[in-house]
């Protein structure tokens, strides 16, 4: 299946500054890489549901664990809390967007990799306006059909990335068959032994100093 990409740079203004080097194509994941999200998704699930999943199981697809929940009724739960608004009152992870912004004057191409479906679309582009992140990306890509590994991983060698920043263990090992680099947020959901490709990273601020590593050292920290 193809990758479908909603580009950006027709539609909006450009922040790119040009420091003399070579910058990097650089994927990132939006869900807890740029958005607050799955800490408050198990929490809703919990409170809907009467579980106590801890935060080490999280998962989106975490009502597949359990038999007893109805499949339609878990869809219903994750349409309600969609129509709801919780996409849409997401924060940013710390930090998040100035480290975007601190890419952007290095020179890299940023590009929006989600596993968000096409029927979301509208809600991410409102929440990246929002938080005033959105023009600073030169595409982002929601899922269509396939599975959110295969999507990715798709998406990453369509696009020729030189780095992919992702939050999802089973994600990264699947990006990671491509040989693209990969940083992992390091969150209680993605612990397990990595490849050589995949290193962990505690905050954005770590992120940056990675990146500047991998781009030969010519980032500006």
């Amino acid at each position: 299946m193809g990758v479908r990409f909603l580009r950006l740079q027709d539609h909006l203004p450009r922040h790119r500054m040009d420091r003399g080097a070579p910058g990097m194509k650089i994927g990132i994941d939006l869900d807890d890489v740029l958005a607050d999200s799955l800490p408050h998704y198990l929490q809703a699930f919990n409170e809907r549901f009467g579980f106590e999943v801890r935060l080490a199981d999280a998962a989106w697809r975490i009502a597949d664990r359990f038999p007893q929940i109805p499949r339609q009724e878990a869809d219903d739960f994750f349409s309600t809390l969609i129509e709801d608004g919780f996409f849409s009152a997401r924060p940013l992870i710390p930090h998040a967007k100035e480290a975007v912004q601190a890419l952007i004057e290095d020179g890299h191409s940023l590009y929006i990799i989600t596993g968000r479906t096409l029927r979301d679309e509208r809600i991410t582009m409102d929440w990246l306006t929002r938080v005033g992140v959105l023009s600073h990306f030169e595409a982002v890509v929601h899922r269509a059909l396939d599975p959110v590994e295969r999507h990715k991983s798709g998406a990453a060698s369509a696009l020729d990335l030189g780095l992919f920043i992702e939050d999802e263990l089973a994600v990264a090992l699947a990006v990671a068959e491509t040989a693209i680099p990969i940083l992992l947020f390091d969150y209680p959901w993605n612990q397990g032994p990595l490849p050589g490709n995949v290193r962990r990273v505690g905050s954005w601020g770590e992120a940056l100093t990675r990146i500047d590593e991998l781009n030969g050292g010519q980032g500006n920290r």
